[in-house]
């Protein structure tokens, strides 16, 4: 267990570091001359980062390669760095954090909406369960024993947060930026937990209780998206007073694509989820009637 809690604690403040790292593209407007390395974007890409998760894939390797289903715990935890990496290690980054308002919205659709369910399927329970029982334990975590708590937390605060006059303020400063993207990190995670519980106590939701989370998750994005897609004006200084890179998209072009940007990435994996309970909820219903059947059941004077 100290271990396990050990190893933890290193690939997190890898992360925490990377992720709060004041250099380049992390400083979100504050700090960083957006006319002078408008040219330099496409050679924004974070080496440290590669070598960090790449250490972290070899530990996750040799910690968890004999773990039950590993080919495909691997796939899911490599699909997670994958997507970690465009995010944030990425010139996606920079064009997010500094020009496009459509960058901005495609980095946190990944990292709120694809990433949580990928990390969390392809983390061993054995890692995940002990830290989950000491925060049920310690009452820290209690709330995701009622899953509309964890569901009001991320989206409303996601919705709060691309309030014009809120958003302008954040994104303005690298230091309220980086604490709100980790915020809204931690509290998708949480959203996330109930679809996909590490722990017995958490399992909560039925097939179909799980296919109506995701609907109402995804009903209480689409207020924040329709305002930003269908309004008549730029709302985002920090982007509309930014360089224009490109002339086919002018700040409220650039406003509308992220609103859709969103809708899409966050459709795409919400029916892939809906898709993939659907039709394990019809495998087990088929394999319980089976069960059912009568042990002198016939099939055309054959025995079942």
């Amino acid at each position: 267990m100290k271990k396990i809690v050990k190893i933890i604690g290193i690939l997190f403040s890898v992360l925490l570091v990377l992720f709060l790292n004041p250099i380049k593209s992390v400083v979100a407007h504050n700090g960083f001359d957006e006319a002078t390395e408008a040219a330099n974007i496409v050679s924004q890409w974070n080496l440290w980062m590669v070598v960090a998760l790449i250490v972290i894939l070899m530990v996750y390797v040799y910690q968890f390669k004999t773990e039950e289903d590993f080919i495909k715990k691997f796939a899911f935890f490599f699909s997670a760095l994958v997507v970690l990496y465009v995010s944030l290690g990425s010139p996606l980054h920079v064009l997010g954090d500094h020009y496009l308002f459509s960058a901005h919205m495609l980095e946190q659709s990944l990292i709120y909406t694809l990433l949580p369910p990928l990390l969390l399927l392809g983390l061993p329970k054995r890692l995940i369960a002990p830290i989950i029982r000491v925060g049920l334990r310690t009452k820290i975590l209690s709330f995701l024993k009622r899953p509309l708590i964890p569901l009001l937390l991320f989206n409303v605060l996601f919705s709060f947060y691309h309030l014009p006059l809120i958003f302008n303020l954040v994104v303005g400063n690298s230091m309220l930026h980086n604490l709100m993207h980790l915020i809204l990190t931690v509290t998708a995670f949480f959203m996330w937990i109930p679809l996909i519980p590490m722990v017995k106590e958490l399992d909560k939701l039925s097939e179909i209780h799980k296919i109506g989370y995701i609907f109402a998750a995804g009903m209480l994005l689409t207020p924040a998206c329709a305002l930003i897609i269908f309004s008549d004006q730029s709302f985002y200084t920090v982007y509309s007073d930014a360089p224009q890179l490109f002339a086919s998209l002018p700040p409220l072009e650039d406003q509308r694509t992220g609103g859709i940007v969103m809708k899409i990435v966050q459709e795409i994996v919400y029916s892939t989820v809906i898709g993939y309970i659907f039709f394990k909820w019809a495998r087990k219903e088929k394999v319980d009637e089976i069960d059912a059947l009568p042990s002198n059941f016939t099939v055309g004077g054959v025995n079942q």
